[in-house]
């Protein structure tokens, strides 16, 4: 009897399926990522140390073996986190100097309120720092963590933080740079005094902590940002690894060494390590990591049952992928809640990857394939989820049309794209696209541009006509659709302020500039203005008419779904130009449109 019991259990344990853990899913992965670099020049790439600080102020004091301290501290994090996760002699690597970290020293062309945090000042410093150390440091293909002593005692013992502090847009297999901010109070041997008050101010706001939580944040907020310097992006731990404590690159900032004051700290998860274990500094290779890579995405199906989202398909590349990491990312949050599993695409491209967790509401889910060159590249689903965390299915299939349909209209495939969208709606009248293959259908393609001397209708669209000059802050203005980069395969096709559809329209990155001459020929203007879905969570916008220099109409701040309604008398104008202006601290992700811009005799 106990023989037959024993042969049933058998086959019961058999029959089971096997659920890989974190430890085997990283080995076999980098295993991947070996083989496809095994015989390939090994290279010296290091990451690189940068301490910049203004023309009249000194570095802070004691930064050389504060800053040494600290980065030995990241570097050791990240080396801990690679083991833990179950990567074989992964290291990051860092410029020495002997013992001693390397630092380079630059001393900016300005004082030190010629700086501050937005974009625009990491990217003057970056520029002083190309010309300074030319020929030794190259910002365009290294990886450069750049320390900024741009802090301040005031007179009331408030120290007065002013520096950038962010990854800087693009990081990639290529090149990498990210700002953090010092002070002289920035030292890992204060991460344990907890008793020991500190007061600063940092984005003109007065905060209180411990000296050790001060410490927390800002050297965890340093290897959080040399994250996105490496590429990493935001994520969140899964509720099953809430006991290994917080992901870095979620809110591990605020947690980073917290064990050392008896709290949970911060980790790294599966997702991260796998996108760091391709990075060259780790595979020290070259090998295709100057080539474009190409993708294709094919036979995405999407099943499941409860909270469980099962997601297969096939990917196609010139450049290996070895990886899939898939992320449920709700609307808002800036990514920092996008809960992330990793599994490995199979040598023939195909994959499959399930997904058991979710927030209710709106989410996208995004699939990213890791190359074995250090590339990334992606594609986006959007879905809902019900209060139980359960995802829509169908909703995933009218997101996979439109992300088809927006390919074809991206590629200039305007009738297979409107066959699609007619063929679908067909099928699924009351489809929650139905909007958009509305609009796809009536769709009238790019135009080319004319000269508003040309116009003999008395009513026409700014998209339309010929600018006299276009300024725009990122990317490209464009003309009826959005901006769509080589690194970003998802965004959408149509432009939408504020959610409504607009075939016609001009869509840029605030700072913008849109200028036309109208020759006093035209006595109306008309437009929707507001951002575009997919905005950063924290853009914010002011619109601007202005009429031969004479403002016309500004708007008030815009973020979010909100709209300006625009209809006003031009008459008598000769030079119109239309503004965008970011309000907030930084301009990331400040995607303006102005909708169906339209003037009238």
């Amino acid at each position: 009897m106990w023989k037959f019991a024993f042969s049933l259990l058998m086959l019961l344990v058999v029959g089971l399926p096997v659920l890989a853990d974190e430890t085997s899913i990283a080995q076999a992965l980098q295993a991947r990522v070996r083989a496809f670099h095994e015989g390939a020049d090994k290279e010296d790439l290091k990451l690189r140390v940068i301490y910049f600080h203004a023309a009249d102020r000194e570095p802070l004091p004691k930064y050389q073996e504060r800053i040494n301290r600290i980065v030995l501290d990241i570097k050791d994090f990240y080396d801990t986190e690679f083991a833990r996760v179950g990567l074989k002699d992964a290291q990051l690597p860092l410029e020495m100097d002997g013992e001693q970290v390397k630092i380079h020293v630059v001393k900016g062309a300005e004082n030190h309120d010629g700086y501050g945090y937005d974009v625009q000042y990491g990217l003057k410093m970056l520029r002083e720092i190309g010309q300074q150390l030319r020929g030794q440091v190259d910002p365009e293909r290294e990886f450069l963590l750049i320390l900024c002593g741009l802090c301040d005692k005031q007179d009331d013992g408030v120290y007065k933080i002013y520096s950038p502090y962010y990854g800087l847009g693009g990081a990639n297999q290529v090149r990498g740079i990210c700002f953090a901010a010092d002070c002289e109070m920035l030292d890992t041997l204060n991460l344990t005094k907890t008793d020991e008050p500190f007061r600063y101010n940092e984005h003109n706001r007065n905060q209180r902590r411990s000296l050790a939580d001060f410490n927390t944040v800002f050297i965890g907020g340093m290897a959080h940002e040399l994250g996105h310097g490496l590429s990493l992006p935001h994520n969140h731990e899964l509720s099953s690894e809430r006991s290994k404590g917080t992901a870095l690159m979620g809110s591990g900032n605020y947690t980073y060494r917290a064990e050392l004051v008896g709290k949970k700290g911060s980790f790294m998860t599966l997702a991260s390590a796998t996108r760091m274990m391709c990075h060259p500094l780790l595979t020290q290779s070259n090998k295709q990591r100057f080539d474009r890579g190409h993708v294709r995405v094919s036979n995405v199906s999407f099943s499941g049952e409860g909270k469980s989202l099962t997601v297969r398909g096939k990917v196609e590349s010139n450049i290996e992928p070895f990886a899939v990491i898939a992320y449920s990312d709700p609307d808002g949050g800036s990514n920092y809640d996008a809960y992330q599993w990793t599994r490995e695409v199979q040598p023939d491209g195909t994959f499959e990857i399930t997904l058991d967790e979710h927030k209710p509401g709106s989410s996208a889910l995004r699939l990213n394939f890791c190359h074995a060159n250090g590339a990334t590249s992606e594609v986006g689903y959007n879905f809902t989820a019900n209060e139980q965390g359960e995802p829509n299915i169908q909703a995933l299939s009218d997101s996979l049309i439109t992300g088809d349909i927006e390919q074809k209209l991206h590629d200039g495939e305007l009738a297979e794209a409107r066959a699609l969208a007619k063929k679908y709606l067909a099928a699924h009248p009351d489809a929650t696209i139905a909007d958009f293959l509305k609009q796809c259908l009536a769709y009238e393609g790019t135009t080319t541009p004319v000269s508003l001397e040309d116009v003999t209708e008395d009513e026409t669209f700014l998209s339309d006509i010929a600018t006299e000059t276009e300024q725009v802050e990122f990317g490209r203005p464009m003309r009826n659709a959005v901006y769509r980069s080589r690194r970003s395969r998802s965004g959408g096709f149509f432009l939408m302020p504020g959610g409504q559809f607009h075939g016609k329209g001009l869509y840029a990155h605030a700072k913008s500039n849109f200028t036309f001459a109208l020759d006093g020929q035209w006595k109306k203007l008309s437009a929707v203005a507001g951002l575009q879905p997919g905005s950063s969570d924290r853009a914010g916008v002011v619109f601007i008419i202005k009429g031969d220099g004479e403002e016309l109409f500004r708007s008030k701040e815009i973020q979010g779904t909100d709209i300006a309604q625009l209809d006003l008398d031009i008459t008598g104008v000769n030079k119109l130009e239309l503004i965008t202006e970011s309000t907030g601290e930084n301009n990331r992700g400040c995607w303006s449109v102005w909708g169906s811009p339209k003037i009238s005799r």
